[in-house]
């Protein structure tokens, strides 16, 4: 990778957004949460005005969508109600597993309501009239037992049911599930209207709309996956750039870009970058799961020379 240059410095104090476009990045925000980003145009706010958007501080910045298609496996939504959502003491649901049957969802978990109760929730997605997603839950059995009708017999409704910690992202109204995409994940967080929701296979996609941002930026390269920042005050590692005009291109345009956020400094290292005439950086880096495909075989390899020198 060639010797990257700092661009320029910032005073102490700093911060201003930096907007962001990205297209057909499969982008990795937790172990075992990927968000499929099909496109989006929006920015990286810093959550302080004394601190620039910094990749390495992921509570530095949160993602503002202006427009934009984003999609969740239910593999990987599954992980996210497990390890963030619902990882709190006293958390209501455990063993949470999500599943599609045709435009419907499955959620199947072990509520603890005094004693552990295996439930399964099925029911339809759709945006709310505020920009968030609603599960309308239409049918709720315990042990093939009916529960929901048993519930409505005593006048109950899953609300009274479930005691949810609202702030991680979920809140029960009724017999309805609103998700808060902005709170459901782990920082960087991802704020924008939810226009619409919909089921494709085994993906929940999510539509998002009504942003300030309307215009498409043009990229220093054509590239067909690829992360841009454009503009205000960008840090990462060593490296502050003011004006920001960093491309971050896929390696192998054959198949979706697999980005890491935690991981990120190990793509640049094993990828090349170039510098451009307006003082930009264009960054060409290989799929993350090519890298640990790599170290994986190292591994093996050395393990494998160490048993026969023994």
């Amino acid at each position: 990778m060639h010797k990257i240059i700092v661009l320029l410095l910032i005073g102490s104090g700093a911060a201003a957004a930096v907007d962001i476009q990205m297209r057909n990045v499969n982008l990795r925000m937790a172990p075992g949460v990927t968000l499929q980003v099909r496109s989006v145009r929006g920015r990286l706010e810093p959550t302080s005005a004394e601190r620039p958007v910094t990749l390495d501080l992921r509570d530095s910045f949160f993602m503002q969508v202006d427009w934009g298609t984003m999609a969740i496996s239910t593999e990987s939504l599954s992980a996210l109600l497990n390890t963030y959502v619902f990882a709190y003491a006293g958390a209501p649901l455990k063993n949470i597993s999500v599943s599609v049957k045709g435009d419907r969802l499955i959620q199947k978990a072990t509520l603890h309501k005094g004693v552990d109760l295996p439930v399964e929730m099925e029911g339809t997605v759709s945006a709310t009239a505020d920009g968030n997603i609603r599960v309308h839950v239409d049918k709720v059995k315990s042990e093939h037992i009916p529960l929901k009708g048993l519930l409505h017999l005593f006048g109950e409704d899953l609300a009274k049911l479930v005691n949810l910690n609202e702030a991680r992202g979920v809140r029960l109204e009724g017999d309805d599930i609103v998700l808060f995409p902005d709170r459901m994940m782990p920082a960087p967080h991802v704020k924008g209207k939810v226009t619409e929701v919909h089921i494709e296979g085994n993906n929940i996609v999510q539509v998002f709309g009504g942003g300030k941002g309307s215009n498409t930026m043009r990229l220093p390269e054509a590239a067909t996956n690829y992360i841009y920042h454009r503009g205000g005050i960008l840090r990462f590692g060593k490296l502050t750039m003011t004006e920001t005009d960093l491309e971050i291109i896929d390696a192998n345009p054959k198949t979706p870009f697999d980005f890491s956020m935690a991981d990120y400094n190990t793509q640049l290292v094993a990828g090349y970058s170039k510098n451009t005439a307006s003082h930009g950086l264009i960054v060409h880096v290989p799929d993350f799961g090519e890298i640990e495909k790599r170290l994986h075989a190292g591994t093996v390899e050395a393990r494998s020379h160490s048993g026969r020198s023994q």
